[in-house]
């Protein structure tokens, strides 16, 4: 769906295509995903399986560079960027099933199961953001317990470590969300971009790298769509409730600095309208850091010593 890995492959036509052009480029046996009919994808952008061949096999460490330069491409610039990058990589699997077996199991975790009334039909956890994401919702065990006889699946996280699902046993147990599960599974990509871009934030800065995300991140987005609905001349998209999610996670009092309210209230002229907010952002993140320090200065007369 994402495009290939490697580079070079081309846009395969079809199916018989792709499967050639796939064994051709990874120099492996291949192994489609073949999805749901209900899923509206043409076989050529289903997921698919490369087999690799033991634990010295070099394509394990070129996969995760490859899964890190696209954590790193989401990530590098920060506010500056979208927070956006396509995931190819989705990990790396151990099983006891033959490989075409392996295929059909994937696919039957990739249908969308839930008591939400939903038009969706496909779980993209190809994509190791949504089953990440997964695993804060519906928690690790009740993801891994899913598995059956796919005994780990390991994946790369927005850290940049790896973190491993370990299959409890052979007879998988069927994973069903309930209607708020789902929801949170919705919100999905707001929520990856906004970790995104923090997080190149945090790294850009050398701030101190959070432990946990979806908790902070959620509060953030939930406070971003509240902005937009007060100063809807300045969120015009998604892209600036995004960047407003960041700037509140690296400065919680922003809305409530003065400068910033002035900003976002002031409406333009007809001759010059106001700007969206994702223009505005280095401005936004100058005035909280300005607070920030007349703040710790006050601080630090307050506590001052007299002679």
């Amino acid at each position: 769906m994402a495009g290939e890995p490697l580079s070079g492959m081309g846009a395969p036509g079809t199916a018989a295509e792709a499967q050639a052009l796939r064994e051709q480029a990874w120099d492996r046996e291949i192994a489609p995903v073949p999805l749901a009919g209900t899923i509206a994808l043409p076989p050529r952008q289903h997921p698919y399986l490369v087999q690799l061949r033991g634990a010295d096999d070099p394509l394990l460490e070129a996969t995760l560079e490859l899964a890190e330069e696209e954590r790193l491409a989401a990530q590098s610039k920060g506010l500056d960027g979208e927070g956006r990058a396509v995931h190819r990589i989705g990990g790396w699997l151990q099983s006891s099933m033959h490989f075409e077996q392996l295929g059909a199991r994937l696919s039957a975790l990739c249908r969308v199961n839930t008591d939400a009334y939903t038009k969706a039909t496909y779980l993209r956890l190809a994509d190791r953001r949504a089953l990440d994401l997964l695993c804060h919702v519906a928690g690790e065990h009740r993801v891994a317990s899913q598995l059956g006889r796919v005994q780990s699946w390991t994946y790369l996280d927005a850290f940049g470590a790896l973190r491993r699902l370990r299959s409890p046993g052979e007879l998988p147990q069927p994973l069903r969300l309930d209607a708020a599960e789902w929801r949170r599974m919705e919100g999905g990509e707001m929520l990856h971009r906004t970790i995104a871009q923090w997080l190149g934030e945090l790294s850009r800065k050398d701030g101190a790298t959070p432990r946990e995300l979806y908790p902070a991140a959620g509060g953030a987005v939930s406070e971003a769509a509240s902005a937009a609905r007060k100063w809807p001349h300045r969120f015009q998209n998604s892209s600036d409730q995004v960047v407003w999610a960041t700037l509140s996670l690296l400065h919680p009092e922003l809305a409530r600095l003065p400068g910033v309210q002035a900003l976002l209230d002031d409406q333009g002229t007809q001759d010059e309208p106001p700007e969206p907010l994702r223009y505005l952002h280095r401005d936004l993140d100058a005035i909280a850091l300005r607070a920030g320090a007349a703040k710790s200065m006050q601080i630090d007369r307050n506590s001052g010593t007299s002679w």
